[in-house]
């Protein structure tokens, strides 16, 4: 029984940490698949008012953009006058989230920071650089996600302040507001902003003053039941060891840890079903102004809602096939109304129809 007991928790506890240590070796050991394309982990995408792509990508810290066939027109890796949140020159790319308030003007999520540069000239040059590396009004740490409302203020989720921070358009920090968990990207539209608390598999919809009005999704379960199920395990495995019950010990280490697999399978089954996310990534409202489209990142695929957070259907899953997704990140529509994702790890970008029909890809 005592045998049978370790190899329950061991079973167990591997099933408890399979989804923090999924993330932990995506993002660190996992062997990558060199890219044999232009781009390289593509995460960061746009297009403009005329059809120009601007392409953001993370390993090797490349801005490209592209003429509307997909041509590159212009290739920058450095930015003259930027550096980083702690005042330090440095890549001003993360391959991270981009705007395009006019065409050939980008404001791009940075290192610690949020960085505005013109891409006009022979040599990009830079705007302006808001915010610094901290936790006091207008700094940040671990700035992802961006966006604008219809009067130029820039939104900017603050990941690991747990926080939304608002600047005006000429980056003067106007307000901030908590957010109760990590989050990834915000998407402004009228009075509404979006915000993707991905880490909880759900997505916040605030006010602008910062007030939640409802939200798109369940939150994850599979946290909140470690910080009960394993101070459990390691309290009865540590007492009643201590008291010479070996038998029990096991037992009731392997009980517990058991409770924890149970409810975290059940937990990632029920955010693989239709309308449910699996670290909810960049959202995009359609041009016609009826539509979400949401990145359900570990789901690899994308979901539509109405702006109401109503499911209406969804599109793609893993691999590298045609309409197959490895780490999608950022959305953008083109003149046409179809739909790009930039797919990161397959290292290329994907078209679709509205209705998520795949068209191309340009890599």
């Amino acid at each position: 029984m005592i045998a049978v007991g370790v190899f329950l928790g061991v079973i167990a506890l591997a099933a408890v940490v399979q989804s923090p240590l999924r993330h932990w070796y995506k993002s660190h050991l996992r062997k990558r698949v060199p890219s044999t394309t232009r781009f390289d982990n593509p995460e960061g995408l746009a297009i403009d008012s005329q059809g120009t792509f601007y392409v953001g990508c993370q390993t090797r810290g490349n801005f490209f953009i592209l003429d509307k066939t997909g041509k590159t027109v212009k290739e920058i890796t450095e930015l003259e006058g930027y550096h980083n949140g702690s005042g330090t020159p440095g890549g001003f790319c993360r391959g991270l989230y981009i705007r395009i308030p006019e065409p050939g003007r980008v404001i791009q999520t940075a290192t610690h920071n949020v960085v505005e540069f013109d891409v006009r000239g022979e040599k990009p040059k830079l705007i302006r650089i808001i915010g610094s590396l901290g936790s006091g009004p207008g700094q940040m740490d671990g700035p992802e996600g961006i966006s604008r409302d219809v009067n130029g203020d820039l939104y900017v989720t603050d990941e690991h302040n747990l926080r939304v921070n608002v600047f005006d358009a000429e980056g003067k920090f106007l307000r901030s507001w908590p957010v109760p968990q990590d989050l990834q990207c915000v998407t402004v539209w009228k009075d509404r902003v979006y915000v993707s608390e991905n880490k909880r598999n759900y997505i916040a919809v605030y006010s602008k003053d910062g007030k939640e009005q409802f939200r798109i999704g369940h939150e994850a379960f599979f946290p909140l039941l470690l910080y009960i199920t394993l101070p459990g395990a390691a309290l009865s495995l540590v007492g009643l060891m201590a008291v010479r019950k070996t038998k029990p010990a096991l037992l009731a280490t392997a009980a517990f840890l058991a409770i924890a697999a149970i409810g975290s399978g059940i937990d990632r089954w029920r955010h693989e079903q239709p309308g449910e996310f699996r670290l909810p990534d960049d959202m995009l409202v359609s041009p016609d102004g009826t539509e979400l489209f949401i990145v359900d990142r570990w789901n690899s695929r994308i979901q539509v809602t109405d702006l109401e957070g109503k499911f209406k259907r969804t599109f793609g899953r893993p691999g590298s096939g045609p309409g197959e997704f490895n780490d999608p990140k950022q959305l953008a529509f083109d003149l046409d109304g179809n739909l790009w994702v930039a797919d990161s790890d397959n290292h290329r970008l994907q078209c679709f129809t509205r209705d998520g029909a795949y068209l191309k890809k340009l890599d």
